[in-house]
């Protein structure tokens, strides 16, 4: 939290001197990345579960990355290789993630819990970094089992935090007001978490609601079949009873004309 906005008081705040105009341009680079990062905060946050193959997709980017740079550093690799290994490893969890709907689940929560605590609380010890990677894989792991609900609240809450801290930076609060960046977080995070839930509850009724259709049409067919079946049973003993009927009265026939 308190990173973003010492990255924009320190470009502000040095606008005097010879580098004014670098520094100009810097802040207006600054602003724009801010924007952008609201944007996307707030489309994370209210459709962070519809966009789960394109955002796991993209985390899946950033993980392979991750991975290829220390896999390639870790057995040595140099100049052209390292950017290779690093293309490959990407590509690869990257069609992994969007392909794999759990596993593309796993991986979006484990890098969207890890920025939030990091957001958040910003670790400067490796037993407060440890707690919140802990932290984070348990939610992954839970993203695996429970996979809407958890998707839904860890992008609403991720992409709130994003939209609230820029926001914050943006309007220019300095670390004093740092709290209105996290109420503005909440706010947004609550209220994205909120439209999602019910999004996918509209979902849920619908599908719902052609899957009884289905059953009504399952449950009239088979009436329907018992129904032929029945009237057919019935067609059968009327021509048995009429059978029975004409050899009653052939009988009688023969009675007669015997007597006479």
């Amino acid at each position: 939290m308190e990173m973003a906005w010492n990255v924009k008081d320190g470009i502000l705040g040095n606008m005097e001197g010879p580098t004014s105009v670098f520094l100009a341009g810097t802040s207006q680079m600054m602003t724009v990345i801010f924007a952008v990062m609201i944007a996307v905060g707030i489309i994370v946050c209210f459709f962070g579960l519809k966009l789960l193959r394109v955002l796991a997709a993209l985390a899946g980017l950033l993980a392979g990355v991750s991975i290829g740079m220390a896999l390639a550093f870790g057995i040595g690799l140099t100049g052209m290789a390292v950017p290779g290994v690093c293309l490959v490893c990407a590509l690869i969890l990257a069609v992994l993630c969007a392909v794999v709907r759990r596993f593309g689940a796993f991986v979006l929560t484990l890098i969207n819990m890890m920025g939030v605590l990091g957001a958040l609380l910003w670790p400067r010890s490796w037993i407060l970094a440890g707690v919140c990677a802990a932290a984070a894989l348990l939610i992954a792991v839970m993203a695996v089992i429970k996979t809407e609900a958890v998707v839904v609240v860890i992008t609403g809450i991720s992409g709130g935090v994003s939209a609230g801290i820029s926001a914050a930076a943006l309007i220019g609060l300095n670390e004093k007001d740092w709290w209105i960046g996290y109420v503005i977080s909440a706010v947004l995070a609550l209220i994205g978490i909120w439209i999602q839930f019910m999004v996918q509850s509209r979902k849920i009724g619908k599908k719902e609601k052609v899957y009884s259709r289905q059953i009504r049409k399952e449950v009239s067919r088979e009436s329907e079949v018992e129904r032929a079946r029945q009237i057919l049973d019935e067609d059968g003993e009327d021509e048995d009873d009429e059978d029975d009927g004409d050899g009653d009265a052939g009988e009688d026939i023969t009675i007669i004309s015997e007597e006479l």
